[in-house]
Order: C-alpha cells, then sequence, then structure tokens
C-alpha cells in the first residue's frame, strides 16, 4: 500500500513536467495513465475494506468509545444519503494521501535547518524546558504546544524555504488581470510557492533561514504571501493538526537530542516529486542529551 501511494506521488509530477501530457486524450494512450489508474483502484479499495470493517466494529461499539475519523464519516452517510460511501471513499484517500508525505517532508527539513543553526535550535529548546520540562519523560500537552511560539517560528521559515508542496494548480474562477496581462475566466494557473516565497521585496534576504520573519512582533505580511498550505477557501483543512504533529514531533526530538549537521552533508539539492525532498536525503547528526536529574 505504501509503495503504491509513493509510486503515485512520482506519477503525478511526471505527468506536469511533460506538458502535452495535461492533455487527457494523449495522456490516456501512455503507460504512465495505466499505473496511475491501477494505483487508484487499488486505493479506493483498500479505503472499501476499511469502510466495511468500521461498519462492523461500530455495531458493537460503545458510546463512550474512542471514534476515529472514519467512524464519524459512516455516520454522516448514515444519516444523510447524499452523502455516499464514493463520498467517503474519495475523503479517506484525501487524508491518507495529502497527511503523509507533506508532513515528514516539512519535519526532515524543519530539523535539518535547526541542525544547521544552533542559535535557533537552543532557543527552541529552552523554550521546549520552560514549557514542557528538560526531562524526556515529560511529555507536551495541548497547552505547552501552544506556547512553543519560537518553534513555530521556526517551522514556518523552513516551509518558507522548502514548502512541502512546491506547486499546487488553480482554475481561475473570474478574469485576472496580473500587471500587463489579462488571464481569462477558466483558465487553469501554477502557482509556486517555492519561488514565490522567495520574492525579496517581500521577503528581505529570501534564502537566509530567519524565523523572526514569523515571531512576535514581526510585520504584518499578506495573507496570500506564505502558501505552504495554499490561502483562501480552498487552503489546506488539516493545517492547525499539521502545526500541532509538527510541534510535537520536533519537541520531542529536541527533548532527546542536540542536533549538528552531519560532517560533508550540509547543503540541500532541493528535487521536485509531488512533495519537495531533498538529492541524497537530509542527513542530522543525532547526540543523546544528559538530563541533569
Amino acid at each position: 500500500m505504501i509503495d503504491d501511494l509513493q509510486l503515485g506521488k512520482v506519477v503525478a509530477p511526471y505527468r506536469l513536467t511533460h506538458p502535452w501530457l495535461l492533455f487527457n486524450f494523449i495522456y490516456k494512450l501512455t503507460d504512465a495513465a495505466t499505473v496511475e489508474l491501477d494505483q487508484k483502484k487499488q486505493l479506493e479499495e483498500f479505503s472499501r475494506k476499511m469502510i466495511v470493517r468500521r461498519r462492523e466494529a461500530l455495531k458493537t461499539q460503545k458510546a463512550t468509545d474512542r471514534r476515529c475519523l472514519l467512524d464519524f464519516m459512516i455516520e454522516i452517510s448514515n444519516e444523510n444519503p447524499d452523502f455516499t460511501e464514493d463520498d467517503i471513499i474519495d475523503e479517506a484517500c484525501t487524508f491518507m494521501l495529502a497527511g503523509q508525505d507533506s508532513v515528514g517532508a516539512a519535519l526532515a527539513f524543519t530539523l535539518f535547518l535547526l541542525a544547521r543553526h544552533q542559535d535557533h535550535q537552543a532557543k527552541c529548546y529552552e523554550e521546549i524546558c520552560r514549557h514542557i520540562g528538560a526531562d524526556p519523560s515529560k511529555l507536551p500537552t495541548a497547552e505547552s504546544i501552544r506556547e512553543l511560539r519560537h518553534l513555530e517560528a521556526c517551522i514556518k521559515e523552513s516551509l518558507r524555504l522548502y514548502p512541502s508542496v512546491p506547486l499546487m494548480a488553480r482554475k481561475i474562477g473570474e478574469d485576472v488581470r496580473v500587471g500587463k496581462y489579462q488571464l481569462p475566466a477558466g483558465s487553469e494557473v501554477l502557482i509556486l510557492p517555492y519561488a514565490t516565497h522567495r520574492v525579496e521585496h517581500v521577503y528581505p534576504e529570501p534564502e537566509r533561514f530567519n524565523p523572526d520573519r514569523f515571531g512576535d512582533g514581526a510585520p504584518h505580511q499578506n495573507p496570500y504571501a506564505f502558501l505552504p498550505f495554499s490561502a483562501g477557501p480552498r487552503n489546506c483543512i488539516g493545517y492547525k493538526f499539521a502545526y500541532i504533529e509538527m510541534k510535537t514531533i520536533v519537541s520531542r526530538v529536541l527533548q532527546n537530542f542536540h542536533l549538528s549537521p552531519a560532517p560533508g552533508k550540509e547543503e540541500v539539492q532541493p528535487i521536485f516529486r509531488m512533495t519537495l525532498r531533498a538529492k541524497g536525503g537530509l542527513w542530522v547528526k543525532l547526540t543523546p542529551r544528559k538530563v541533569v536529574s
């Protein structure tokens, strides 16, 4: 299953980087289309099996038992015939595809950048010790995670430099003028956060890792200047959960380890997949922290 998801994330950018394949009647004739359809079928079959399993489990589940997201969607479908099983499958596939690689990539780049920038790592660790505790047995809570403001700024700056989704597509609903160009309604446009996050008049010294851009007291910025989760009514539905997830994981890593650059692996060569990757991977040296009791 995981292999299918990973392969699908290679097929999609392959089509985007070969413009003639954007025409469906051409794309359908290629091996890539056959692979994509097979992946789609397997993913839908997997989701359908999970739905059947959860429907059976719900019959014997107590009202006080913890429920997963799929349980809630099944209940909505039972109460509203317009929300069909196919709709549940679409939503389940979206959550599986959107929430896997994107958070993993963001975490990897954040840890890599904290290893390279010891001053900001030290600030994050001091903040973690203050609000959670240096002892790894002290676990973060919802309240303590909210207080990790510098860590959140570091994550946002990492997402600015290396957005997990480096490219997104939109269809224009009405005519739009951009400078001297008129974009007619119905046009499909590609937005590249990797490029827009490096516009110098928006982000001075754009290649510099500077979490203070997102810190307390930072100047107000255009809401469409920062797009790791898109923006507007079609932004990522799970972006708040993603921040909580990333802050929790990074805080646990820093509680247990000091990060430093791996010798000879200090540079990043980004490569485009469905999510942003680094050629040769991202290498970090982990040194266990000595906690004084």
